[in-house]
């Protein structure tokens, strides 16, 4: 909600989606926001990242609407309950990652020229004693497991720059869509009230969770977050921009993991597969 507030106020001809599962908070939203920021082109759809269906019926009805040209997409979502998706994939890597790999490859068809962010986290490269990531084949992580949260969390961050940098090559190849694809770091945010533990190392992690970030200095707030991956959407500064990991306001490096691009082909590959995207759905030629 912060990003599309900043977004909102900062112009009233800026038009912003507001894209959620849950369409009566999401409505809620869209009136608290057009209110506060005196934006009436704020509009509320409905889009559960949890299934694939979900995701073609929300680009349909998107291109059915009279909107301006789509200039960004911001990718940001958190997993509902549960252990799967309504497609049976693991609840954490569908919602995560599938579920955003399909959105953008759909709505870029509507895309000449704009910016795409992925939401990612100092976690997709996470302490040893929180997560051990190795990466074999995408499929590992595609479907329930018994691994713990912490861990699929951190994959499915790692999944996010992989297909950040994935999407930023192969638009550079296209020349007339003047599109730049980045993937975010938005800190530690502990008044989210978002993080759900599931068993008592992760309710431990949870407590000490904000006096680890504020001595490794990535404590953020959803206020202070939200105001910068808006700024990333809009401001000048980040122009033509791409390929980048971005720390909030800075850009950095992302782990050594994130660049093996073999990794990243197969995430690609695989993530064709899984959410079985069409040649006719995708600006891309090597999509099947």
């Amino acid at each position: 909600m912060e990003c599309a507030r900043n977004i909102s106020i900062q112009s009233a001809d800026n038009s912003v989606i507001i894209a959620s599962r849950n369409i009566e908070k999401s409505v809620a939203v869209v009136k608290k926001l057009r209110f506060e920021t005196q934006n009436a082109d704020i509009h509320a759809f409905i889009l559960n990242l949890a299934s694939l269906q979900s995701v073609r019926d929300f680009v349909e009805e998107f291109c059915k609407r009279d909107f301006p040209p789509l200039y960004g997409i911001v990718c940001n979502a958190i997993s509902g309950g549960g252990e799967a998706t309504a497609d049976g994939f693991d609840m954490t890597f569908g919602t995560g990652h599938l579920g955003h790999f399909l959105l953008v490859n759909l709505l870029l068809k509507q895309m000449r020229e704009g910016r795409i962010m992925f939401v990612s986290s100092d976690q997709h490269d996470p302490p040893p004693f929180i997560a051990r990531l190795h990466y074999v084949d995408a499929l590992d992580f595609a479907y329930p497991s018994k691994r713990n949260h912490s861990t699929k969390y951190s994959f499915t961050k790692l999944c996010n720059i992989y297909t950040a940098y994935q999407f930023a090559e192969r638009l550079r190849a296209m020349p007339e869509r003047k599109i730049s694809v980045n993937a975010f770091n938005p800190g530690f945010m502990a008044d989210t009230g978002l993080a759900k533990p599931q068993n008592a190392t992760e309710r431990l992690l949870q407590r000490i969770a904000p006096l680890l970030a504020s001595m490794m200095s990535v404590r953020s707030s959803a206020a202070m977050s939200g105001r910068l991956l808006a700024n990333h959407m809009i401001n000048p500064e980040y122009e033509g921009i791409t390929g980048k990991y971005f720390d909030r306001t800075h850009e950095s490096k992302s782990s050594k993991l994130s660049y093996n691009r073999e990794n990243a082909i197969n995430l690609w590959n695989r993530s064709i597969e899984l959410t079985k995207i069409q040649a006719y759905e995708s600006i891309f030629q090597d999509i099947t």
